[in-house]
């Protein structure tokens, strides 16, 4: 049974991470739809506002060992999302009221905190506010996607991504239920979870190869590969997902897909690659990479 010092630490790290993709989905969806679809870029609005209050009231309660995890690790702020999210608001001439100085000044300026009953109520209302939020995003989205399917709407991502999204967020929902309830993580949930990052860079190698000019052979090629590599991978896992060499192997495979993406990332800033899709994405794929690394080596454990 988790302890008031746990729950606080992995409700943070939770809402800071998954929220923050919440946010950032809900500007794609936004940026994706004509305007004659007003009601829905409204909607995705007024959700990534939800997600946003989320993430600071969680970057607000935080403490200095959380903050540093977090920088650190680079699972809400990395290098590159100032200048991804700028070139977002270039091309797209959007507004998207980031305020990344804001936050990153408040992770490096946390003080301590008491665990008494008050910061463990806010902790609470916090998790209630998440799984409210979770399931407005997932039927937002499974709506949007029964309706590209049906030809009733258009978006220009893919009607596949918005499962991606919605399995993405499904594991926030989870992991609030599992800490709401109590309970400490177990190898089989810790194996789930790794099952289901090497699912998630799975298709967002797909995604990079179905987003990509297809003049660029040679990053079609690659995230071709890790598509490939990815897959394998999953295929271990079902046959024995509590092997340290596998574990070892994911490992060693994210750090190489996640240099592969970095190029990508610095490709596009620099002009020399296009993509049909705003540019942010690229950093969810990224801090989808950072936290998984993070599991892999911590287990969700903060030390």
């Amino acid at each position: 049974m988790l302890d008031n010092k746990e729950i606080y630490e992995q409700s943070i790290i939770n809402h800071i991470y998954f929220a923050g993709s919440i946010r950032i989905f809900c500007t794609m969806i936004g940026l994706t739809f004509f305007k004659n679809n007003q009601s829905y870029i409204d909607e995705a609005i007024k959700i990534g506002t939800e997600a946003t209050k989320i993430c600071d009231l969680a970057l607000s309660y935080s403490n200095s060992l959380i903050g540093k995890q977090v920088l650190n690790n680079e699972v809400y702020i990395t290098k590159y999302t100032r200048d991804l999210n700028k070139l977002t608001e270039k091309l797209f001439n959007v507004d998207l009221k980031n305020q990344i100085d804001k936050d990153e000044n408040i992770l490096k300026t946390r003080s301590e905190v008491n665990y008494d009953n008050s910061l463990m109520e806010k902790i609470n209302n916090l998790n209630n506010m998440g799984l409210i939020l979770v399931n407005k995003f997932n039927n937002f989205v499974l709506d949007i996607k029964n309706k590209l399917d049906n030809g009733e709407l258009f978006s220009y991502l893919y009607p596949d991504f918005f499962t991606y999204m919605y399995d993405e967020v499904s594991v926030y929902g989870r992991d609030l239920e599992r800490i709401i309830s109590k309970n400490d993580y177990t190898e089989f949930y810790l194996s789930e979870f790794t099952y289901y990052f090497n699912e998630l860079l799975r298709k967002s190698a797909e995604y990079i190869r179905g987003f990509l000019d297809t003049s660029h052979q040679d990053i079609f090629d690659m995230a071709s590969f890790y598509i490939d590599a990815f897959a394998n991978l999953i295929e271990k896992y079902l046959k024995n997902n509590n092997d340290k060499e596998l574990f070892m192997e994911t490992e060693i495979l994210v750090n190489e897909y996640k240099e592969f993406l970095i190029t990508i990332i610095e490709k596009l800033l620099n002009k020399e690659i296009y993509f049909i899709t705003p540019p942010i994405v690229f950093d969810n794929f990224l801090t989808d990479i950072n936290v998984y690394l993070f599991i892999l080596k911590n287990g969700f454990v903060i030390d």
